[in-house]
C-alpha cells in the first residue's frame, strides 16, 4: 500500500522497497547469528552470502516474492529482541519481541510456529533458563492475545472463501512433497538449477543429493558439533519451509524459490554449529580468496537469474523452459502472448496447456477468445461452455459467452449471461456496461439507467 501511495502503477518504488527490505534483512541475519554467539566473522560471511545468493533472487526481483522477505524482516528482529531481553533484562525488549511476532503472524501464517522455536531456544540455547521459565507466563499470555486477534480477523476474512485444507490433508500434502526438501537444499548449496516456477516433475534432484553428501562429509570431519544449535537450526529450516508444501489436492505443486528465504537462515545456523566452519581463519589469504570466489560466482548467477524477471515474456518463457509439464506455465505464457497480440503463439501455448491438463482453470475461456478472433464462433462457444462446465462461477467466461451471443445478435441470451456475471461478480464493469446498453436498446430506461450508474461508478467508459 505504501508503494501504491507513492508511485501508483510505476514499478520502480515497488522494486526499490523489495531491495531495501532485502538489504535490511541481510543486516538482521548478521545480528541474529551474532546473537546466537556465532563468531562475528562467520556471521558476516553468512550475511553476505544471504545478500547475494542467487536462490533468493525471486524474493527480491519478483514483486509477489515480497511476502517471504517481509516475513523474515519481522521474524528476525523478533528473535533479536527476545535474545536481547535475556541479555539485558529490559522489559521493553520483550514487548518489542511480541510486536514483531504479531507483525510476522499477520504477514504469513507459517509464523504460528514461532512460539515452538522460542521454546526450543529457551530450553536449548539460552544460558538464562531460569529467567526463561519465569517469563513463560508472560509469553503465553502475549501469544494467546495475539493469536486470538489474528484468528478472529482471519475468520472474518475467510467467511466468503473457506480454506480448502483439512489438518489431515495438509499433513498428507507435506509428506507427499517431502522430496522438495532435497530440491531446496540443492539450490542452496549448488544453485545451478534455478527456475522461476520449479516443479518436482521437471527438476533434477542430483544437485540436492550431491549437497547432502557434502553436508554429511562436513559433519563427519567436524570433530566438535553443537547439537543444540544443530537442533535449533534444523527446526528453523523445517518449520518455515514445510508449510509451503501444502497444496490443494489434484494441483500440480510448484516450489518457488522465494520460499527458501527464511529457512535459509536455519541452514546457516546448522553450518555454524560445525567446527569446520567455526575454525575458519579469516586472516589467511586462501580463505579470503575462496570467500571472494564464492561471492563472484554467486553474483554472476544472481545477475543471470535476475534477467528472467525483467519482463512478462522472459518470466513465462523461462517457466515453460524449466517446467514444460506445468500447465500454468503454458497458460500464462499464452496469456502474455495474447496481451501482446501474438495470437498464433498464444493459441499454441493454450493448446499445450489443455493437452497437459484438460481441466486447467481459465484455459478453455482463453481458447474461446482465440476462436472468437478467428470467427470460429461454434468452436468459441464450445470452449466457453467447457470452461463453465469445469468452472461454473468464472465470471469472465460468462461475460465472454455473452459477448459471443451479442455478436450473433442473440441479445437476450447475452443479457442472461451478463446478469449471471454480475450475480457472481457485482463489480464486473464490462458486464454492467453491456446490460446498460441492452436495456437501453429494448427501451427499459429504469434498468438502463441503473446499470449505467453502476458501471460508471466502477470506472466504465461509454
Amino acid at each position: 500500500m505504501f508503494d501504491a501511495l507513492i508511485s501508483g502503477n510505476n514499478p520502480f518504488f515497488y522494486h526499490l522497497t523489495n531491495v531495501l527490505i532485502h538489504l535490511s534483512t541481510s543486516i538482521f541475519v548478521f545480528i541474529f547469528l551474532n546473537k546466537l554467539k556465532i563468531k562475528r566473522e562467520l556471521s558476516f560471511l553468512w550475511a553476505v552470502v544471504f545478500a547475494i545468493h542467487p536462490v533468493l533472487v525471486q524474493a527480491v526481483a519478483w514483486l509477489p516474492g515480497r511476502n517471504d522477505s517481509l516475513l523474515a524482516f519481522f521474524v528476525l528482529p523478533s528473535f533479536i529482541f527476545l535474545i536481547s531481553f535475556f541479555e539485558k533484562r529490559k522489559s521493553y525488549y520483550l514487548w518489542l519481541y511480541l510486536l514483531f511476532f504479531a507483525l510476522a503472524l499477520f504477514t504469513k501464517e507459517s509464523s504460528i510456529f514461532i512460539p515452538v522455536l522460542v521454546l526450543f531456544y529457551g530450553l536449548l540455547l539460552s544460558d538464562k533458563r531460569n529467567l526463561f521459565v519465569n517469563i513463560l507466563p508472560v509469553l503465553f499470555l502475549g501469544w494467546i492475545v495475539i493469536f486470538s486477534v489474528w484468528f478472529y480477523l482471519r475468520s472474518i476474512a475467510l467467511l466468503s472463501s473457506p480454506v480448502p485444507y483439512s489438518i489431515l490433508g495438509s499433513i498428507k500434502s507435506i509428506f507427499d512433497n517431502l522430496e522438495a526438501v532435497i530440491l531446496y537444499i540443492g539450490k542452496v548449496i549448488l544453485p545451478f538449477n534455478l527456475s522461476v516456477l520449479p516443479t518436482l516433475q521437471d527438476s533434477t534432484l542430483v544437485y540436492g543429493f550431491i549437497s547432502l553428501v557434502l553436508i554429511l562429509v562436513l559433519f563427519i570431519f567436524s570433530k566438535k558439533k553443537n547439537y543444540s544449535l544443530i537442533t535449533f537450526g534444523l527446526l528453523w529450516f523445517l518449520i518455515f519451509l514445510l508449510p509451503s508444501f501444502i497444496r490443494p489436492s489434484g494441483y500440480v505443486p510448484d516450489f518457488l524459490e522465494h520460499r527458501i528465504y527464511l529457512p535459509l537462515v536455519g541452514i546457516f545456523v546448522i553450518f555454524s554449529s560445525l567446527s569446520f566452519f567455526e575454525k575458519i581463519d579469516f586472516s589467511k589469504p586462501l580463505v579470503n580468496f575462496i570467500f571472494v570466489l564464492i561471492i563472484v560466482i554467486f553474483s554472476i548467477l544472481n545477475i543471470w537469474h535476475s534477467n528472467k524477471f525483467k519482463d512478462k515474456i522472459s518470466f513465462w518463457t523461462s517457466a515453460v523452459k524449466t517446467s514444460p509439464s506445468h500447465p500454468l506455465a503454458h497458460k500464462n505464457l499464452g496469456a502474455m502472448y495474447y496481451l501482446d497480440h501474438e495470437y498464433d503463439k498464444a493459441k499454441q501455448e493454450f493448446l499445450k496447456a489443455v493437452e497437459i491438463n484438460f481441466e486447467e482453470p481459465m484455459i478453455h475461456n482463453n481458447l474461446g477468445l482465440i476462436y472468437m478472433r478467428e470467427n470460429n464462433f461454434d468452436k468459441a462457444k464450445e470452449e466457453f461452455e467447457l470452461e463453465l462446465k469445469i468452472n461454473p462461477n468464472y465470471d469472465n467466461a460468462l461475460f465472454n459467452l455473452g459477448l459471443l451471443y451479442w455478436g450473433q445478435n442473440e441479445k437476450q441470451k447475452a443479457a442472461e449471461m451478463w446478469l449471471k456475471t454480475v450475480l457472481i461478480n457485482p463489480d464486473h464493469k464490462d458486464a454492467l456496461k453491456g446490460l446498460a446498453v441492452y436495456y437501453g436498446e429494448i427501451g427499459d430506461r429504469e434498468k438502463a439507467d441503473y446499470y449505467l450508474y453502476q458501471a460508471k461508478l466502477r470506472g466504465a467508459e461509454f
